[in-house]
């Protein structure tokens, strides 16, 4: 009615490529989109059971997979992360709201390195906190600000 349309293709292979989306024979403006796929992940089909004493997540934003079958998990609303297990059993839930080392002000970007140690992205504290895979508080980088090495509301973090 509003003339939003949901499309989803399954892609057959990662990597760069581009996205052409034509509608009635005609071509989307903008489009091709390039893109990036990634591998393919199950779908969580349960948040509301990843539980413990402080109850279910609150706004879970950023997700991310580790090579070990493990996966974290940052929420926005109650300032933390959990990390899970790949029968999404909760192993971990740390961090809380503030800006000392592992504390956190809106965290939402996730990502795991190749030695599962996690990089979050802490966005109300302006940085990216490195944490080891049990959740222990590594080291940090970045400040607010425009310049080289700080940062504004970081949302996302990836690394290769």
């Amino acid at each position: 009615d509003d003339g939003s349309y949901l499309a989803s293709f399954v892609a057959e292979q990662v990597g760069e490529a581009k996205l052409s989306v034509s509608i009635n024979g005609h071509q989307l403006r903008g489009s091709p989109y390039s893109i990036v796929v990634c591998r393919n992940y199950p779908a969580i089909d349960k948040p509301s059971k990843i539980v413990n004493n402080n109850g279910s997540m609150g706004e879970p934003w950023g997700v991310a997979f580790g090579n070990n079958g493990l996966w974290a998990v940052a929420d926005w609303f109650k300032d933390c992360a959990y990390i899970l297990n790949d029968k999404d059993e909760l192993i971990k839930r740390f961090g809380r709201k503030g800006s000392a080392n592992g504390q956190f002000s809106n965290p939402c970007g996730v990502s795991f390195d190749s030695h599962n140690n996690l990089f979050i992205a802490d966005a109300g504290n302006h940085r990216i906190q490195k944490f080891y895979v049990n959740g222990n508080y590594l080291l940090q980088f970045g400040s607010v600000g425009s310049s080289d090495g700080q940062l504004q509301h970081p949302c996302g973090v990836v690394v290769h």
